[in-house]
């Protein structure tokens, strides 16, 4: 990514301006694809940003995930905000490490990214630090490993056979 600001005649030029203006340096990398504004910030960095962002009118935490990047050893974080007065859309992007892949919550900023951090934390072992339910949500307790990372080998039905019968035509 580069540092691009977006197009003058851009609606997301004045919040890029914004972010500049409150993060200065913090800031990694900003570009505009598709109508939407990525930035990319260091971990410590996510919940300011997010905040920075609310109080630009971005209300609404549309989603947040994670992403694999193997050949590069990090996990991404990825937070989708949307304004429901400007119809723009803003995402905010955090790399950590394979190895120790933890990040502050956004749940002090915004409620809504409560189930989405607790999602990506299950599949992909991302820790969301100060997260208050920081629990599972879709696997069942005896699963292991993160099924959402690229070398997590996906196993067959093979924990409890299939108990059905076969039947010859």
């Amino acid at each position: 990514m580069s540092l691009e600001a977006p197009a003058e005649t851009s609606p997301l030029a004045g919040v890029a301006d914004e972010l500049r203006a409150a993060l200065g340096d913090s800031i990694i990398a900003m570009d505009e694809i598709w109508g939407h504004l990525n930035v990319r910030v260091p971990p410590e960095k996510r919940p300011e940003t997010l905040a920075v962002l609310k109080t630009l009118g971005f209300d609404y935490y549309d989603f947040g995930c994670g992403v694999d990047w193997p050949d590069e050893a990090v996990l991404e974080v990825f937070d989708n905000v949307f304004s429901t007065r400007q119809n723009l859309r803003v995402n905010v992007k955090c790399r950590v490490p394979r190895d120790e892949p933890k990040v502050p919550t956004a749940t002090t900023v915004y409620a809504g990214s409560d189930w989405h951090e607790r999602e990506t934390w299950e599949l992909f072992g991302i820790v969301f630090v100060g997260h208050p339910r920081l629990r599972r949500l879709l696997l069942a307790d005896w699963q292991e490993g993160f099924p959402m990372r690229k070398d997590e080998v996906l196993r067959p039905r093979v924990e409890k056979p299939w108990p059905g019968e076969f039947f010859e035509a």
